[in-house]
């Protein structure tokens, strides 16, 4: 099974969303979660922190 983690930020009434170049959908970020890795770190690894 695979895991994935996905984060929203919020700030003043605005979301992040990201979008691949060319493509016309957005979504929220997010990442698969490695073994031994908690959702917590996913989320942390995703947003570059």
């Amino acid at each position: 099974m695979l895991e994935k983690v996905a984060w929203a930020y919020v700030r003043d009434g605005r979301l992040l969303v990201a979008r691949n170049h060319g493509r016309a959908l957005f979504y929220l970020p997010g990442g698969r979660r490695e073994p031994g890795e908690t959702a917590t770190g996913t989320a942390t690894t995703t947003a570059g922190t």
